[in-house]
């Protein structure tokens, strides 16, 4: 059963039929397929970074409600997810450094990061690294915090699905309320997960990759955080940590009825929420 790459497709013909483009950018570490929207508002253009195996097409019907708001939206998708391909075996620093990449060559002016799990960390790097490229910060759930040995192990080990019954429970978990279809999507994740450049992707994560009090410190976009209180993925540990690291500039929001991936089951509640921050920043 292949239900995933089927409903990728399909979900990019219909952004096709509404004049979102979508196209590829050549880097070091792969092609990127990148998804691109020419809004209707007059903002900073908007990046939606996306999460550890999840891809650019999650985010349609952000995509389609936002545009409506918003200048320019850039959703590219990391190498081995989506329809990105990659150059040999990868790691989650060649995940990032091709992101970074297709940013560097893509924008024109500061632009807003929205970014979830592991996509979230990226956009946080992003910023400490080339904050002059950077207008403002959205985080949903983002990865990075740093945990404890435990904590740790248990975050990654919850990606080393071994079985449908495990590819099942992390659907699940990624949701304020899990759709019926997670049982049809299982196999697809576990097959994701267990193989091939996603599970290498996986194993070169290690606690340096986890950022520290003082590299938040230095965090300097307006950043706001939204922590879903149906976050069921990342440990509380996460949040209390960012808590007590981020600078004072930084808001945090605690939403009802967002789960480790809002867009998924609130794409609408989502896409307000970018539209607001957006305003705030014109």
């Amino acid at each position: 059963m292949f239900v995933l790459p089927l409903a990728e497709r399909m979900i990019r013909r219909r952004l096709h039929s509404l004049g979102i483009a979508s196209q590829y950018h050549a880097t070091p570490q792969g092609r990127l397929h990148y998804y691109e929207a020419r809004g209707e508002g007059q903002s900073p253009p908007v990046v939606i970074l996306h999460g550890f195996g999840a891809s650019g097409s999650s985010f349609a019907r952000v995509i389609a409600l936002l545009r409506r708001r918003v200048g320019q939206i850039w959703v590219p998708e990391a190498p081995a997810h989506g329809f990105s391909s990659s150059n040999g075996r990868l790691t989650v620093d060649d995940a990032y450094a091709a992101m970074a990449h297709f940013m560097d060559a893509r924008l024109r002016e500061p632009a807003i990061l929205f970014g979830n799990s592991l996509g979230g960390a990226f956009a946080i790097r992003y910023a400490l690294e080339r904050p002059e490229r950077v207008r403002g910060l959205l985080l949903a759930s983002p990865a990075g915090a740093l945990l404890d040995a435990q904590d740790f192990a248990a975050l990654t080990g919850s990606f080393r699905v071994r079985s449908l019954g495990q590819a099942r429970d992390l659907l699940d978990r990624l949701y304020h309320e899990p759709p019926w279809y997670n049982t049809l999507l299982a196999p697809d994740i576990l097959r994701r997960f267990a193989l091939g450049p996603l599970r290498h992707v996986l194993e070169s994560f290690r606690p340096e990759h986890m950022f520290t009090p003082d590299e938040l410190a230095a965090l300097r976009p307006p950043t706001l955080i939204l922590w879903g209180r149906s976050e069921r993925l990342l440990p509380s540990a996460s949040l209390e940590f960012f808590r007590r690291a981020v600078p004072a500039h930084v808001r945090i929001e605690e939403p009802d009825g967002f789960g480790h991936c809002p867009y998924l089951d609130r794409p609408r509640a989502v896409a307000d929420r970018i539209a607001a921050f957006v305003d705030e920043l014109r």
